[in-house]
């Protein structure tokens, strides 16, 4: 037996969020046959009711820096980052102080 399934990353802030899922239960492009990984996080509150079975299937992923959730922190690897960053685009690289830690 053979299945697909459609997967959805969504990528937006969690007001555009509300409105792309609430489209897309309205078009049946939510339930079981797709997998909507969401950045934001997401109240079933804002849905009716009878949408709830279509809601399965959702994953979201919460952004945490590593200093905020006492995670250690791949230095080297950032490091690599930063120096592919001022080698390509080095107009661009503002400085490794004033990259946003969630960038």
């Amino acid at each position: 037996m053979s299945s697909s399934t459609r997967i959805v990353i969504l990528w937006a802030t969690s007001i555009y969020t509300n409105l792309i899922l609430q489209n897309a239960l309205d078009a049946s492009v939510v339930g079981p046959q797709f997998m909507w990984i969401l950045s934001t996080s997401i109240s079933l509150n804002s849905f009716n009711e009878s949408f709830y079975p279509n809601l399965t299937g959702i994953l979201t992923i919460e952004l945490a820096v590593a200093s905020v959730a006492n995670a250690p922190m791949n230095n080297t690897l950032l490091n690599a980052a930063y120096n592919i960053w001022q080698e390509y685009e080095p107009e661009t690289f503002p400085g490794s102080t004033q990259v946003n830690s969630y960038a």
